[in-house]
């Protein structure tokens, strides 16, 4: 009875084994393989939409037809940047129609004649304000690539093909729909593989239970995917990949004759920009930390001379930004003494009356003697000198006291720093106003290069990308913390600058150097690490070309060799294309 049972269980075991094991799945026939028939017809990576490519010494114009509609993508031809505010009319044989603008910059030609598929003859005339210019160019439209649904990529009859496998033994078919039961409940067959090991291994008296479990388990489970289908029946994978084969016919990437292709779409998201080189004369620079200061003969400040209150005068205090004239009542500061102080000025005033009052004595009866002849009248006149000298005296003791002083404005200007309120008591010295000129400004630069030569003129650049041009006034013979302080005028104004703002100063230095000069954002680095440029060779052919190249400073390289006058270079986003693959 036990031999039976074992028997049993063995074969049970058996079965499961081979139902579920890899080797019994059913596969379609040859010639099913969907997704490797179609990765072996796949065509090489190329641009799926029709083009149309103009260019003329002020525009390039590239037409891209999509679903029937043309959309443009209209350039500068010196830096590839884009134009937006052109009017474009189209002539497609003989059909004339205006193009419409994009929110993206681009424009859309619809016109019915677009649907058939031929060769188009396309005349453009572009009209911006200051000219106008005429394109004349031809659209193929005969080798458009046609909706998968519409032709058959497997190359024989899917009815035919089916029709042969219902002739499949009935042996085969069994097993393909026990295995899709089976297959279809994971769980289940999980359980049964589980429960059959533990019974096998309790019939066998518990030897080697443990791994009898786990072999049993590993060779249900290990085979627990879905049913698929044999070579040519992986329509999902076929169907991916077709969609990833759509994907990237017209995106960027590499030929195998060395160029690169970047569709206009990607160069608009990309702000690719281009530059026409030629030969320049230029000299090195250096960058200096600069700031702007307020010219010392067009600047002023506005102190108080003593200690009190601030008082407003009848105009009102003056506010940022308000001009100001020479002479200018800004504000009253009416005195205000500390207690020993206002002692002070009593005991004074008590000494001034005490004198006044003697020499007042003295005076009537100086009087009475020269009105009897018996003193002269010049000793009359000299204590009435010395009593007039006291009024004076007590007269000016009085008014500091009490009048209030006038601060007035130095220069003429605007009001760029306020530091004063009504009623606010300030101190002598205190500054409480400063007056600039904004039309005429300075910059402070410092350098620790102390064998600097400094050229007559110089650049400085605001963090907001503003040029300035600046003429040199002249420089520090003492160091202020191991550096040279330089000083330029700025020549041109710009009511955007304020006092104490950052500036980056280039000075011009060292020998002229003539040759291809580009910006150091023109240079990428390729995948095997040289230095290169994307020269242009059309609208959307781009080629790395190695160079060799000292720099200049730090934002300029001089070419010695890879480039020549008359080649178009990517000047902007260079670091991007780099990344095409």
């Amino acid at each position: 009875m036990l031999a039976l049972t074992m028997r049993i269980c063995a074969r049970a075991l058996l079965l499961i084994i081979i139902v579920a094991s890899p080797g019994a799945s059913v596969q379609a026939g040859p010639g099913h393989d969907h997704d490797h028939g179609h990765s072996s017809a796949a065509s090489p990576k190329k641009p799926i939409n029709p083009r149309v490519t103009m260019t003329s010494d002020a525009y390039e114009f590239v037409g891209i037809l999509k679903d029937h509609n043309l959309v443009i993508y209209l350039d500068r031809r010196a830096d590839t940047s884009p134009v937006t505010g052109a009017h474009i009319e189209l002539t497609v044989n003989d059909n004339s129609a205006a193009a419409e603008l994009q929110p993206d910059g681009s424009y859309l030609f619809q016109n019915p004649v677009l649907h058939a598929h031929e060769k188009f003859e396309i005349v453009a005339s572009v009209t911006e304000e200051g000219g106008n210019d005429l394109l004349v160019g031809t659209l193929d439209a005969t080798e458009t690539h046609k909706d998968h649904s519409e032709t058959n990529p497997f190359g024989h009859d899917h009815a035919i093909h089916h029709t042969n496998e219902s002739q499949q033994s009935d042996t085969q078919n069994a097993l393909h729909t026990i295995r899709s039961q089976l297959t279809s409940r994971p769980l289940f067959v999980f359980i049964v593989g589980t429960l059959v090991g533990v019974l096998f291994s309790l019939l066998l008296r518990a030897k080697h239970a443990v791994t009898i479990v786990l072999i049993c388990v590993g060779i249900v489970t290990t085979n627990l995917r879905p049913a698929e289908a044999g070579p040519g029946h992986d329509h999902e994978h076929g169907n991916a990949h077709q969609q990833n084969h759509n994907a990237t016919q017209d995106a960027p990437g590499r030929t195998a004759d060395g160029f690169i292709f970047i569709p206009k779409p990607t160069q608009r998201l990309l702000e690719i920009r281009t530059q026409i080189l030629k030969p320049e004369t230029v000299k090195g620079t250096q960058r200096l930390i600069g700031r702007v200061i307020a010219d010392p003969n067009r600047n002023g400040l506005v102190q108080s001379t003593i200690r009190g209150r601030i008082k407003p005068p009848d105009s009102g205090l003056p506010v940022l930004g308000q001009k100001v004239t020479t002479g200018q009542t800004l504000a009253l500061v009416e005195p205000a003494f500390e207690p020993i102080d206002a002692s002070d000025v009593r005991q004074t005033a008590g000494d001034l009356e005490q004198r006044m009052a003697v020499l007042t004595a003295r005076l009537a009866r100086r009087r009475q003697l020269v009105d009897k002849k018996v003193a002269s009248r010049a000793s009359l006149q000299d204590l009435e000198i010395e009593l007039a000298g006291l009024k004076i005296r007590r007269q000016q003791l009085d008014e500091s006291r009490s009048k209030p002083e006038a601060l007035r404005a130095p220069v003429s200007g605007v009001v760029a720093d306020v530091r004063v309120v009504a009623g606010q008591v300030v101190a002598s010295a205190d500054t409480l106003y400063q007056i600039v000129d904004p039309d005429s400004f300075w910059v402070e630069a410092i350098t620790f290069d102390p064998k600097l030569s400094i050229a007559a003129s110089a650049t400085a650049l605001t963090s907001d990308n503003l040029p300035l041009q600046l003429s040199f006034v002249g420089r520090s013979r003492t160091l202020q913390q191991q550096a040279t302080v330089l000083q330029y005028k700025i020549q041109t104004s710009s009511k955007s600058l304020s006092i104490g703002a950052p500036l980056t100063v280039s000075v011009e230095t060292g020998e002229p150097v003539t040759g291809i000069i580009v910006s150091k954002d023109a240079v990428a680095e390729a995948p095997n690490g040289q230095r290169v440029v994307y020269v242009r060779h059309a609208p959307e052919k781009y080629r790395a070309v190695p160079v060799r190249a000292e720099n200049l400073d730090r934002t300029r390289l001089h070419i010695l060799a890879g480039l020549k006058a008359g080649d178009q270079i990517i000047v902007h986003g260079a670091s991007l294309v780099s990344q095409i693959r």
